[in-house]
Parts: C-alpha cells; sequence; structure tokens
C-alpha cells in the first residue's frame, strides 16, 4: 500500500526561504498519522518569538482540523489515492506565510503508530544527544569542612569577608576560610585547583592573598600584634585534571620559598594539625572580636 506524507514547516525568513521543519502529516491505508516537535516549536520561538503566539494558535487550529475533520474523511474515503492527496492537498490553505506544508510525497510503506514515531524521529526531532554535566570533585571542599570548619566552628570567624575599610591600604574586600587572633594573627585560606574556576581567577585569588597578608603583618605591627609570629597558610591540594596550565600553577606554587612569600603551602592533609594548634592556642579570639575591641 501506498502512503504519503507531507513536512510541515515553520517560515522564518519568506524572502531567503529559511525555514525548520516541526511537523509532520502522513496517511498510510486508512490512518492519518500527524505530529508536531516540541523541540522544533521552542526553537521557532527562539528564532522568531513575535510570531510566537501566532505560531501555538495556528497549530491549534491545524490539529483541530485533522483531528474532527481530516481524519473522518481520510478513513471514508483512504483506498482512493487521488482523494488523499487531495486532502493533503487541502492544507495549503492554512499557509499564512510562516507555517507551510510541502507537496505530498509518496512511499512504498505501510504506516503504524510505531513505524510513524521512528519516522518522524529520525527526519524531523532534533535527536540532540543530552548534555553530560561535568562531574565536580567535591572532595576538597568537603575535607576543609570537615577538618577546619567543625573544629573550629565558635572558636575563630569562619568564611569571614575582610572588608577593605578594617585594613589600611587595602584596596579589596576578601574571604579566607578562617582568622583570628591570639597576640598574632592566624589566618587560612584554601583554594581548590580542582574546581571549574578559570586559571585566571585562581591566580586572581591568589596575587590578592600575598597582598592581604602582607597589608595584615602591617596592620598587626600598628596594632602591637607580635607580626612576626603572625600565621598565614594557603591550603593546595595537586591538580588531579589534564590542564597543562593548572598543574603549572600547582609546579610553581610548590617550588617557592616561604621566606618569600606572606604564607606557607599546606595540603589538607596537613589542615588537621593547623586546626588543632589553633583550637588549642590560649585566649584566641575571632578577628572580628579583635576589630570590634579596638574600634
Amino acid at each position: 500500500m501506498k502512503s504519503h506524507y507531507s513536512i510541515i514547516r515553520f517560515v522564518n525568513n519568506p524572502l531567503s526561504k529559511e525555514n525548520l521543519a516541526i511537523g509532520m502529516i502522513l496517511i498510510s491505508n486508512n490512518k492519518l498519522f500527524y505530529k508536531f516537535s516540541k523541540e522544533k516549536i521552542n526553537l521557532a520561538h527562539k528564532i522568531n518569538n513575535s510570531n510566537g503566539n501566532l505560531l501555538d494558535y495556528t497549530i491549534k487550529k491545524i490539529s483541530d482540523f485533522i483531528d474532527f475533520q481530516l481524519k473522518e474523511e481520510v478513513c471514508l474515503f483512504s483506498k482512493e489515492v487521488s482523494v488523499n492527496l487531495e486532502y493533503l492537498n487541502r492544507l495549503s490553505i492554512y499557509n499564512n506565510g510562516f507555517l507551510q506544508f510541502d507537496n505530498p510525497m509518496l512511499l512504498n510503506l505501510d504506516f503504524d503508530n510505531e513505524k510513524f514515531n521512528n519516522f518522524f524521529k529520525k527526519y524531523i526531532e532534533l535527536n540532540l544527544k543530552p548534555q553530560q554535566k561535568a562531574v565536580i570533585d567535591r572532595t576538597f571542599i568537603r575535607t576543609i569542612r570537615k577538618v577546619f570548619y567543625e573544629p573550629l566552628y565558635n572558636v575563630i570567624d569562619l568564611n569571614y569577608k575582610i572588608k577593605k575599610e578594617q585594613i589600611p591600604n587595602l584596596f579589596f574586600d576578601y574571604t579566607l576560610d578562617g582568622i583570628g587572633v591570639n597576640g598574632s594573627v592566624y589566618s587560612v585560606k584554601s583554594i581548590d585547583l580542582n574546581s571549574e574556576k578559570p586559571i585566571d581567577s585562581l591566580r586572581h585569588e591568589i596575587s590578592d592573598l600575598e597582598s592581604l597578608n602582607y597589608r595584615l603583618d602591617l596592620f598587626s605591627k600598628e596594632n602591637n600584634l607580635n607580626f612576626h609570629d603572625n600565621s598565614h597558610y594557603l591550603v593546595i591540594d595537586p591538580y588531579k585534571g589534564s590542564k597543562s596550565s593548572y598543574h603549572k600553577l600547582y609546579e610553581i606554587l610548590m617550588e617557592q620559598n616561604d621566606n618569600d612569600y606572606p604564607y606557607s603551602i599546606i595540603g589538607t592533609d596537613s589542615l588537621p594539625l593547623i586546626a588543632s594548634n589553633i583550637k588549642n592556642s590560649n585566649s584566641i579570639i575571632k578577628f572580628s572580636d579583635f576589630i570590634e575591641k579596638k574600634s
């Protein structure tokens, strides 16, 4: 048995005839099949949003016509190929400049629902493969929370943003994982090289940390703290990915001499000891409390 089908197109530009196949109608034996692609309709909305409501209205009218009139007539006259073609051709009356039907095409195949859906999926649907979400390694942040945040909760300031107005000559705000005062200043900053942050953002964080720690030492000196005993830590674990720029950044940091930079670099494996030393320090207070007393 011969079948006939017509492609339904959204015409975005009548002058260039730029179009998008958004649906299909097919007559096979005494059955009529039709379908519109939701993905293609959504794409049509994005291409030409001004016609979005009219497109939806027109699709609804065409669907009603097919369901309530054309299907019944096809069932009565489907054995007459010329009649079937006439019904498909009649749909051209719905052409309104942006929604059009192709001339009917012949197929020497019989169709049922399954075959029509497969045919439609192959030739009309976008068939986009779902994008796989990047798997982000959360091990680093979980470790920081477990071995640093939990033991030092309510002991020092955690996830604390130092405001530029708190420290003389500091020109930016900066968030530390922890900061406290006990005759000298303890500060900890963790940076996850295996996060999704761009390499330039990581470099910027490290550069700002150097500037911050330098000014924290000056602040300590001006406020009669033992700035020579200040302890600033940068927590970084090895990069596990394949990008050479991240590996290079880690290598540069690990090769530097602690005496040349205003912080010590440690891994998360050393952080429990640092947290224990801070917690067991006599008279340790939050940096925010020190600022408040000073003012």
